[in-house]
């Protein structure tokens, strides 16, 4: 089994579909718009807000996120050696809002540092249209390089935070997600 076998693991059955009014309830007010630009192009556009350990809620979401988190880590062979999580991301894109392609996480940092090493989003709801997750999972040369996810409101995607993904646009209604990253001592 190769790494590009095992680069992300998508729970499609709607694992945390109980979980997802929890979401709704902890996650404070969405007002912080958040827009980065990359050579002068907007790379991002969308409206976060982050849900803490101190949001009502919150060990209720971690308790039905942190076993999948494990499970892909475990059954993907990654074996990564995780430590903690940071406050969780609750994510709205409107109409024509997207995050192109990024990583999540930088390979060359000091032996200090604690780098992200999974990453992981749940969709929260159907009623939207566009605003597609991909990942490139391939070598430049593979025909179906980049994998589009057809996820539903529950289901979670796990993949190593060094992967190059993307949200589309969203051409009509308004997606959201909740986002994570997980830590562990610096790669070795």
């Amino acid at each position: 089994m190769s790494i590009r076998e095992t680069g992300f693991l998508v729970y499609d059955e709607q694992p945390l579909k109980d979980v997802v009014p929890l979401i709704y309830k902890a996650a404070p007010e969405v007002d912080e718009a958040t827009v980065a630009e990359e050579d002068g192009q907007n790379s991002r556009a969308s409206r976060v807000s982050w849900i803490t350990p101190a949001e009502p809620h919150a060990n209720e979401i971690l308790e039905g996120v942190w076993p999948i988190i494990h499970d892909a880590n475990s059954h993907a062979r990654w074996n990564f050696d995780l430590t903690w999580l940071e406050p969780l991301q609750f994510t709205k894109y409107t109409t024509e809002e997207r995050y192109d392609w990024h990583v999540d996480t930088l390979l060359h940092l000091s032996a200090d540092d604690d780098v992200r090493k999974l990453s992981f989003s749940v969709l929260l709801n159907n009623d939207f249209e566009g605003g597609e997750f991909e990942l490139e999972a391939g070598s430049p040369g593979m025909a179906n390089r980049i994998q589009t996810l057809d996820m539903k409101a529950g289901d979670i995607v796990v993949f190593p935070s060094y992967m190059w993904h993307r949200v589309k646009p969203v051409t009509s209604g308004e997606r959201h997600s909740l986002v994570g990253w997980v830590h562990g001592p610096n790669w070795r």
